[in-house]
């Protein structure tokens, strides 16, 4: 099968959780013997017509034309949705009040959405989030596929543990109001925020900026807890299965994506079962897709 892959960003050599996920993702169908190849924007968007399936990821970049061009010519194609983009101006704030159930956003990308072959969600709360504004996609040929976090990366290490440990949560995004109001309701804990830190941390919080990928694992392991407070529903939020195969606890609410599957309930082993299979349930919607 020859893929085509939009992407905003490569995958293979930008940071970013959506870029890791479809890094891993690409390097498993390419395993598997496909040919992809990633559309990034400004390249040129031959390789679109003349694939056996296209595959939109992150698209902010790309102007709606040119979706609308794949759907005129009848090229098959599947959406794989990393937020709120195509529904929510604001792709990482998406509030899900009244008025966003008739975004003018809507009229150019529901028959475009329409027109896939599927879309992939990254969590039954992603799904959910959607079909508020969508509700016309709750029939749509659909699967729901977790973050392809790496099982054998992050896992206990038994060993001696002190305060709590967050990421990023001071971006406005990830619920750095809440955040902030939890620190100082608990000026017991000592807390350390992976990440870039404020000016004028509550003096409980040690900021230590940006920690490679590699080193987060043993950083977990430091930690007892993981608090992730975001203010809007967030899709899956890789750093949820990580800290808990790391050993965490997980001090959140209902806008985490990841843990709207039952499995983030029911202990290790099922956490283990459900990530290990996403690349494989990935690729088999898009040779379903294609076919």
């Amino acid at each position: 099968m020859k893929v085509a892959f939009i992407q905003d960003l490569d995958p293979f050599t930008e940071p970013g959780g959506a870029q890791m996920t479809d890094k891993t993702h690409l390097l498993y169908a390419i395993r598997h013997g496909h040919d992809v190849e990633v559309v990034l924007p400004n390249a040129d968007p031959s390789a679109l017509f003349k694939s056996d399936l296209v595959v939109i990821s992150n698209n902010a970049a790309f102007p709606i034309g040119l979706f609308q061009e794949l759907q005129k010519q009848q090229r098959k194609y599947v959406f794989f949705l990393h937020d709120y983009q195509n529904l929510c101006r604001w792709r990482l704030f998406y509030p899900m009040l009244d008025k966003c159930k008739v975004c003018h956003l809507k009229e150019g990308w529901l028959p475009i959405l329409q027109g896939a072959a599927s879309i992939i969600w990254l969590s039954p709360l992603h799904r959910e989030s959607w079909l508020f504004t969508y509700p016309e996609l709750a029939e749509h040929d659909s699967s729901i596929i977790p973050s392809p976090v790496s099982v054998t990366d992050f896992f206990d290490m038994k060993q001696e543990r002190h305060g709590y440990i967050a990421v990023h949560a001071t971006e406005e995004f990830k619920g750095r109001e809440r955040f902030l109001e939890y620190v100082e309701q608990h000026p017991e804990i000592s807390f350390t925020l992976v990440g870039a830190p404020p000016d004028g941390l509550p003096a409980n919080v040690k900021g230590i900026g940006y920690v490679p990928y590699s080193a987060m694992n043993e950083l977990y392991n430091q930690h007892q807890a993981f608090v992730h407070l975001p203010t809007t529903t967030q899709p899956f939020e890789r750093t949820i299965p990580e800290a808990l195969l790391a050993g965490c606890k997980i001090i959140g609410n209902k806008n985490i994506g990841a843990l709207s599957y039952p499995e983030f309930s029911q202990g290790r082993e099922a956490i283990v079962k459900l990530l290990k299979k996403s690349s494989m349930q990935f690729l088999a919607a898009l040779e379903r897709a294609a076919s």
